[in-house]
């Protein structure tokens, strides 16, 4: 018969090895769960810090847009400055100069002496900011009123000029890595799409209906052999197909991901992840298939626009130069 301290002892280890034991199972939830997170964070993190950006970007752009609006209304009807006289003629020079300055990047770009003049990028900034605020302060000092033929010719042109390198950014945009980046190329998006599909082949065995509907749409958006108006209307709905695929995807991921979970023992927040973490892969392969697919397309269109906006621009100088010597003669 055991003494009552050899029981005690005993309770005791055992008590011991219980609170280790479960202090390990709780370890190891919380190591897997850790590991979930960092998986998960090598692809949600890029996502959502570029949706913060972009939050931040439109955020700039909608305060900037509304404080010009309210800004413009006391210009308009004359009670803040006159064009002519004081600080409404100042900020039209330093306008018209921010314009003129517009110039150097095609020099800079085509000139064989400029080549060593700084990086192409930050001219190209430069070009950027100059064709924005020059024709801002412009509109302001022209107090959004056209007095005289020559300055409606000029304005006209500011405006002509204004619009297409608005279009010309968004075509930009669709062939380079970024506003300022390294242009892509077609090869390098294709590889992109097959680097998508390869990890998204396991989540795809789990839900074969979506990679149904994904190989349906690389069809869609890789076949360019119908008539001229089919291909159109497919160029112009492209990005609004993909984003309705997106959609209904991630409500399928969903889904599929809970089933896979009371298979593998995840809780509500591996779930969560593992979910949250198909559905960017997803998106990203889609609209990689997109880019590659209308690759080509938007860089034709970007040697049209670049023939149409050369010419546009160097009217706009000529014009703002012409505007300027009337002024101050007459």
């Amino acid at each position: 018969m055991r003494s009552p301290d050899v029981c005690t002892r005993t309770g005791e280890r055992r008590a011991a090895s219980n609170v280790e034991l479960k202090n390990g199972e709780q370890r190891s939830g919380n190591d897997r769960r850790v590991s979930v997170s960092k998986g998960a964070a090598k692809v949600l993190g890029g996502s959502r810090n570029g949706d913060r950006r972009m939050g931040i970007q439109r955020g700039i752009l909608w305060f900037a847009t509304l404080a010009l609006t309210a800004a413009a209304v006391p210009v308009y009807q004359g009670w803040v400055f006159k064009p002519g006289t004081g600080f409404g003629y100042a900020i039209g020079i330093i306008g018209g100069v921010m314009m003129l300055l517009m110039l150097l990047y095609p020099l800079r770009k085509h000139v064989r002496a400029m080549h060593n003049w700084g990086s192409l990028r930050y001219w190209f900034m430069l070009h950027m900011i100059f064709g924005i605020g020059g024709p801002v302060l412009v509109l302001f000092h022209s107090t959004f009123h056209m007095k005289s033929t020559n300055a409606t010719i000029s304005m006209l042109s500011m405006l002509l000029v204004a619009i297409s390198g608005v279009i010309g950014r968004f075509i930009y945009r669709r062939i380079h890595n970024g506003l300022y980046g390294r242009k892509s190329t077609l090869e390098g998006l294709q590889k992109d799409v097959t680097c998508n599909q390869q990890q998204l082949s396991a989540i795809l065995q789990e839900a074969p209906a979506i990679a149904d509907r994904m190989k349906q749409f690389y069809d869609l958006a890789t076949d360019w052999k119908s008539s001229l108006s089919s291909r159109l209307w497919k160029f112009l709905t492209l990005s609004w197909q993909r984003r309705k695929l997106v959609k209904r995807c991630s409500e399928e991921l969903r889904h599929a991901v809970y089933s896979m979970a009371q298979g593998k023992g995840w809780d509500r927040y591996e779930r969560e992840q593992h979910w949250q973490e198909a559905t960017i892969k997803v998106r990203c392969y889609l609209e990689a298939v997109q880019q590659a697919a209308q690759y080509s397309q938007y860089e034709r269109m970007f040697r049209w626009w670049h023939i149409l906006h050369t010419p546009f621009v160097w009217m706009l100088g000529i014009s703002a130069i012409v505007h300027v010597i009337a002024v101050n003669m007459y």
